[in-house]
């Protein structure tokens, strides 16, 4: 169970760089770019979190936008600290499930990761998918192409939506703001069935069922994350598209479908081997439906 050790070594990495971020701070020597109460930025720091294309474009002022929106976070985490909330149930409930969250999320980024030939998809099996299902092509349900960003904070999210109001390029957006660049630019340009579209996120999907071409949905929260869409284009059911259109939707689909394969099996390897280890318990149907009677 080699690869099981590397992920529970993973896990522990996560968790001490979630709540160590002051003991990391003391083996970064780079210049420090502003400082709030006991918390210090540091130029490495900003480096690191600043999006590559923002700071080839303008490296002064995406630092000095990096700061002002760092210092402003500070200054309102100090004061939630100095007004006690971290101690309060609700939040400190709310933390661990972004913990939780955020481990989780971290596991099957890595798990995909050190299978990434696993889900490798090439013209050829997309052309031999369509070859052996072509009359299933004809569109029975509606496809949609929209853009989707997903950020890290609120103030990113809002910059993001109103670059899109001002018609800045999308890759520059996704290149500031997203916390998944690549994979958004390159899902941007992909025609998606309406029930696949966004599907890891219901709201995000129903949002993509009703607004009209060029919208924009409402911000949505979730997973510890910010997120929105904009409907770009659409096909109606029953188009019948051609093959040069529908192979980079099929090596989509088909990369998503073996990821999930992936991510599922290994999921399910974990949950054997917990069962194995007698480290599961799980109350029968029986005494939660007395536990029910008797909480009514």
């Amino acid at each position: 169970m080699k690869r099981i050790t590397h992920i529970f070594l993973l896990t522990a990495i996560v968790a001490m760089l979630l709540f160590s971020c002051e003991r990391t701070e003391r083996y970064d020597d780079s210049p420090v770019l502003a400082t709030v109460g006991n918390h210090t930025l540091t130029l490495e720091q900003a480096y690191s979190l600043i999006p590559p294309t923002a700071l080839e474009q303008d490296t002064l002022n995406a630092l000095n936008s990096f700061i002002d929106q760092w210092v402003n976070e500070q200054v309102a985490v100090q004061h939630a600290e100095r007004a006690g909330l971290e101690n309060n149930e609700d939040v400190k409930n709310r933390l661990e499930r972004l913990r939780r969250q955020v481990l989780h999320d971290a596991l099957k980024e890595y798990v995909l990761n050190v299978n990434l030939d696993e889900i490798e998809v090439t013209r050829d099996e997309a052309q031999d998918y369509y070859q052996a299902n072509r009359n299933q092509f004809t569109l029975d349900e509606r496809m949609v192409r929209f853009r989707h960003i997903t950020t890290r904070t609120r103030t990113e999210i809002d910059n993001a939506n109103r670059a899109l109001m001002r018609g800045v390029d999308w890759e520059e957006i996704v290149e500031r703001y997203s916390v998944n660049p690549e994979r958004q630019l390159r899902e941007s340009n992909q025609f998606w069935p309406i029930s696949m579209a966004a599907e890891n996120i219901p709201a995000l999907n129903r949002y993509l069922q009703r607004i009209g071409l060029s919208e924009r949905s409402p911000i949505h929260f979730d997973g510890s994350q910010y997120h929105l869409v904009q409907l770009l284009e659409e096909r109606p059911a029953g188009d019948s598209p051609d093959l040069e259109w529908l192979i980079p939707q099929i090596e989509e689909w088909l990369r998503l479908e073996k990821a999930r394969r992936v991510t599922n099996s290994y999921m399910r390897n974990l949950y054997l081997e917990a069962d194995a280890n007698n480290e599961i318990h799980k109350t029968n149907v029986t005494e939660i439906e007395s536990m029910i009677r008797d909480h009514q």
